[in-house]
């Protein structure tokens, strides 16, 4: 998982201005001794460089920041941290911050997402389009929730602030900042921002493995190619965002509604209709015969993330069907 939710609630600022999130290490009592810490402060331990968080408060998304290196141990709190309802030392995560230039309403940005109640979940959000926050600080998102809502914040970020990954990805950890034992190298983070923008080594490979055609429809127009992730590049490792058997180079009918979910692959390159969609819907969609274009050349290096495609395709269309 590399899709995390934080709550900053009234500390946004200082956490802001400090370029970092930060929660305690210790639960202070009531009556001032310390305790073990809250589960949702202690995650922050399992948080990668390279990962994604999505930065909410109050019932709203304010953007999305990007971890810098995992969480360096017994850091003070931030400047601007009251005394006393907080420990003094906590986790420190240095993460980049980058903020839509106002903030999104969370119901609206999370619509049609977050409709299974999960234990850990940030969200729950009802059927009048109304969403139940959960009071912790930090969480992980399942696959079928953070990769979504990821690439609706970066939609919109693509359009506000164009360059915004490569920009962040690119700034080095502030020279005040210890640095933690697993910060990206320069050479992760380029290829990183290349894979996303479907540029760079990673297209390239997939190009040399299908043989510049598409490995379905075998549509060899370069410019209308798509160098589509199978475990989608927001949910992926640095190792599977790079791996060329991690694609697949499609046509955009079939990359969007395989993007989506709504067809998957079987490990013998068949096509199947896992969003469940009419005659009429393919043909609209521009996919009336795609059974007729299985994909040949797969190999026991894709199945596994083929599998997990089909996993994510098969778990969305049945909360798709309960909301039928």
């Amino acid at each position: 998982m590399s899709v995390w939710w934080v709550n900053l609630g009234e500390r946004f600022s200082e956490q802001r201005a400090a370029g970092a999130l930060w929660c305690p290490n210790k639960t202070v009592l009531g009556d001032g001794s310390l305790a073990a810490p809250q589960w949702h402060w202690s995650v922050i331990q399992d948080v990668r460089a390279g990962e994604f968080v999505v930065l909410a408060r109050d019932g709203s998304i304010e953007g999305v920041g990007i971890v810098r290196q995992t969480a360096v141990p017994d850091s003070p709190k931030p400047a601007g941290f009251p005394d006393g309802k907080w420990h003094s030392l906590g986790w420190l995560l240095p993460t980049t911050f980058i903020l839509f230039n106002q903030a999104r309403d969370r119901d609206a940005l999370t619509a049609g997402l977050f409709l299974e109640r999960v234990k850990y979940s940030p969200l729950l959000n009802q059927s009048d389009g109304t969403g139940r926050g959960a009071q912790i600080y930090l969480t992980s998102i399942r696959d079928i929730d953070g990769v979504a809502l990821f690439e609706r914040i970066a939609q919109i970020l693509d359009v506000e602030a164009p360059g915004w990954l490569q920009n962040a990805i690119g700034n080095a950890p502030q020279d005040d900042v210890p640095l933690g034992p697993n910060p990206p190298t320069p050479t992760t983070r380029q290829a990183i921002i290349q894979a996303r923008v479907g540029q760079g080594q990673f297209r390239k490979d997939l190009l040399d493995l299908w043989g510049r055609k598409c490995c379905a429809t075998g549509l060899d127009i370069l410019d209308l190619l798509v160098a589509s992730h199978i475990h989608p590049w927001a949910a992926a490792s640095d190792v599977e965002k790079l791996d060329k058997f991690n694609g697949l180079l499609l046509s955009p009918a079939f990359d969007a509604a395989f993007d989506k979910g709504l067809i998957s692959l079987a490990d013998d390159g068949t096509w199947l209709n896992t969003g469940n969609l009419t005659p009429g819907q393919l043909a609209q969609a521009g996919l009336a015969t795609f059974e007729r274009y299985p994909v040949s050349g797969l190999t026991k290096n894709h199945f596994k993330y083929l599998e997990l495609h089909r996993q994510s395709a098969q778990a969305r269309a049945k909360v798709l069907a309960g909301q039928g």
